[in-house]
């Protein structure tokens, strides 16, 4: 999983550079992923961010923090 969290931080950052002009500070402090009791994960805003930035990291997130479906063998 560290693995896994030090690429999305890496994305993280390549977001920040990307878009200088938009973000002041770190874009970490812009959002916070929360864990639902029930397994799921919640993106929470902080701070106010324009739109497409915000699609990114939904986008990061999703690909990140949700786990893959478990795939069920059929059975005949």
């Amino acid at each position: 999983m560290a693995g896994k969290m030090d690429a999305f931080n890496k994305a993280i950052k390549e977001i920040e550079k990307a878009n200088p002009s938009e973000i002041n500070g770190d874009l970490a402090d812009y959002f916070e992923v929360l864990k639902k009791e029930n397994g799921t994960y919640n993106l929470k805003w902080v701070k106010n961010i324009s739109t497409h930035i915000r699609h990114k990291v939904a986008k990061l997130v999703k690909q990140y923090y949700i786990p893959e479906p478990v795939k069920v063998p059929k059975t005949k």
